[in-house]
């Protein structure tokens, strides 16, 4: 069988439209699944039973469930409630869900990774747990967290395509719906695939970047703290 190569000229802006909407998907996903990946980070670290034990069984659930069963849930569930959204908001809340339990677990073995004797050195010059937490750990945490950060977003750009399952005109919907009116899955497929492969090597390139200067800043912040670690050391004397 021939490509045809108008198909995609014809049908590629329909295409791209259904790309757009899974780019705002996932960025809106991130923008709300990261703050509360952190939250349930911190919950999970907390000397306090409950909110550990809320944190720990959000986390869980959600990473050890199909993502599909979680969007038919966001989307089949919330209406007996009478919570009712557009489909495409249902996708967004439950792709954020998903994604903020591995953020969660993720942002939680950074901060673990973080040596707990620049810690102590923060507290022994008089700074709070919380100071030290903003300006010393998270700080280095974010280096060390780019890499696992980086293969979740790639994650859910992939995971993102079951949210055609519930109707949402993203990337793949938009390629089943072309590829019914014109029965040229070969066509359609292949320009389906390139995209979400375009958008991921983008991201991955760009995240390289961003990596490479944050380390940067992580060697200066551990100079730093070595630095205080060896004062705090001295004033003890």
């Amino acid at each position: 069988m021939a490509i045809d190569f108008s198909i995609f000229v014809e049908y590629g802006p329909r295409l791209l439209m259904g790309f757009w909407l899974t780019i705002k998907i996932v960025i809106s996903a991130i923008i709300l699944g990261m703050p509360w990946g952190l939250v349930l980070a911190l919950g999970r670290r907390s000397r306090f039973f409950i909110p550990r034990l809320a944190a720990t069984s959000f986390v869980e659930i959600f990473r050890n469930t199909p993502f599909i069963i979680q969007v038919f849930l966001f989307f089949y569930v919330l209406p007996f409630y009478g919570i009712r959204f557009p489909a495409e908001y249902v996708g967004t809340l439950a792709l954020a869900a998903f994604g903020s339990a591995y953020f969660a677990e993720i942002i939680r073995g950074g901060i673990d990774a973080v040596s707990k004797g620049q810690l102590e050195s923060a507290r022994a010059i008089g700074m709070s747990d919380w100071q030290a937490m903003k300006n010393i750990v998270l700080p280095q945490t974010l280096s060390i967290i780019l890499p696992p950060l980086t293969n979740q977003t790639l994650s859910l750009i992939k995971e993102s395509a079951i949210l055609s399952t519930i109707t949402v005109n993203e990337l793949t919907m938009s390629g089943i719906r072309v590829q019914g009116e014109i029965f040229r899955p070969f066509e359609v497929f292949i320009m389906v695939a390139l995209l979400y492969w375009g958008l991921n090597e983008s991201i991955a390139f760009l995240m390289r970047k961003i990596e490479k200067k944050a380390n940067k800043g992580r060697t200066t912040n551990q100079n730093i703290a070595g630095k205080n670690t060896f004062i705090s050391r001295g004033a003890s004397r």
